[in-house]
């Protein structure tokens, strides 16, 4: 091979490994630049999911219900916040009406009284009993209406009464589970098994 050659093969050698460099250095960078896409999008995302965390709890309630006049009504309140208005549902075989209460948010015995002393009679006098109500509560948080539904039971007691038949008072609320979609016949569903339980 003459040294013509031999410098022209020696330049090729040259160029090729300067194309390797180049084509290396654009991978490199390519994968760089998907790393740091990459780790935005991880960092967009666990953002976002700490946004809608911190909106959960902003939105979750823990109503406490404070029985008032002998149990005549249940006042509903919050540690953290002012309610500003309750929408009660009750259980559709109960043929009770939604009810709702603004301002001064309280569920009154008045609302229930009738119907639950009529399905209980027949038996004891003295009975604890749970309702199954779905209750939405109303706050604002700052300039932003805020709402919060589950499913609650409502405690009442029946009493005998030497005048006027059997009583009956609100004793407390206990939360059992979020409210979700079909809430109505989800409500006659645990209502028809707290009957089974007060029959049994």
């Amino acid at each position: 091979m003459s040294e013509a050659e031999e410098a022209r093969a020696e330049r090729r050698r040259w160029i090729t490994l300067a194309e390797g460099v180049a084509v290396a250095g654009v991978v490199i960078g390519g994968l760089t630049l998907w790393n740091n896409v990459s780790e935005r999008r991880t960092a967009d995302t666990e953002r976002a999911a700490e946004r809608e965390s911190s909106a959960k709890a902003r939105a979750a309630l823990m109503i406490v219900a404070t029985p008032e006049s002998d149990g005549e009504r249940l006042v509903l309140s919050a540690a953290d916040r002012r309610i500003e208005r309750i929408d009660v549902t009750f259980p559709p075989a109960l043929k009770v009406p939604a009810k709702s209460a603004v301002g001064d948010v309280a569920i009154a015995a008045d609302w229930v009284r009738a119907p639950l002393l009529s399905i209980t009679d027949g038996g004891a006098d003295a009975i604890e009993g749970r309702l199954p109500v779905a209750i939405t509560a109303t706050w604002w948080d700052g300039d932003t209406r805020r709402q919060s539904s589950a499913v609650y039971d409502l405690v009442f007691t029946t009493h005998g009464r030497i005048v006027g038949g059997r009583g009956l008072k609100l004793a407390a609320l206990a939360r059992r589970e979020a409210a979700s979609g079909g809430v109505a016949r989800r409500l006659d569903t645990l209502w028809a098994q707290e009957l089974g339980r007060l029959s049994g």
